[in-house]
């Protein structure tokens, strides 16, 4: 029964993931088809909801019925991998608590460059990518593993599709905030970064 189950769940998750994969990949390659971001509630929207539901249940229901079935990692790697968990869980909130809900959804909205993001223009896909890593190592479950490297892939290529959306919405603004946040992680350069600070400071009086 248990095995069955988790054949089901493994199924489900690795279908919507893969859907949701196909529409991403879609969106970088052509330019007349958007399926991410979405900007207004259309039937992409819905697709991507549902699909991220089913993902999300099947992951954390394999990783629970699957749990150490393909090894069981050292103590040391347990205890730095619920740490790094718990990072990325507080990173991840705290982006999607800055940008708002519905934008993190793929809503339009405004350009945030505060809180996290003045660090990173994707503070919420490095968290979710903390989580994913952390988690699927954790688990010790091959199956969880193979659906949590999907979910890396899709938030490692998602700048790709989000990016010339936020060019058309944001113009000047956005690409001045490209030139002094990185997209994921590291060092901008000094004056772009000071050039950054100066017009949010401006923007702010």
């Amino acid at each position: 029964m248990a095995l069955q189950a988790t054949q089901t769940l493994f199924s489900v998750s690795l279908l919507s993931g893969g859907l949701l994969l196909g529409g991403l990949l879609a969106t970088i390659v052509s330019p007349t088809f958007r399926f991410w971001p979405h900007g207004t509630r259309n039937w992409t929207f819905w697709v991507s909801w549902t699909a991220w539901t089913l993902y999300v249940v099947g992951l954390v229901g394999i990783a629970y019925l699957d749990w150490w079935h393909w090894y069981e990692p050292p103590v040391v790697v347990q205890l730095v991998s619920v740490l790094v968990f718990v990072a990325g869980t507080a990173l991840s909130i705290w982006a999607m608590w800055t940008l708002g809900f519905w934008e993190s959804s793929g809503l339009e909205g405004h350009l945030q460059t505060e809180g996290p993001y003045r660090f990173s223009r994707n503070p919420q896909y490095v968290g979710f990518i903390t989580m994913l890593a952390s988690g699927g190592l954790l688990a010790g479950s091959i199956q969880t593993v193979i659906l949590a490297i999907g979910g890396i892939v899709w938030f490692l290529l998602a700048p790709l599709a989000e990016e010339p959306w936020l060019r058309e919405q944001y113009g000047g603004e956005y690409e001045s905030y490209c030139e002094a946040v990185p997209r994921f992680l590291g060092k901008p350069s000094r004056r772009a970064a000071q050039t950054h600070s100066e017009q949010s400071e401006s923007d702010s009086q």
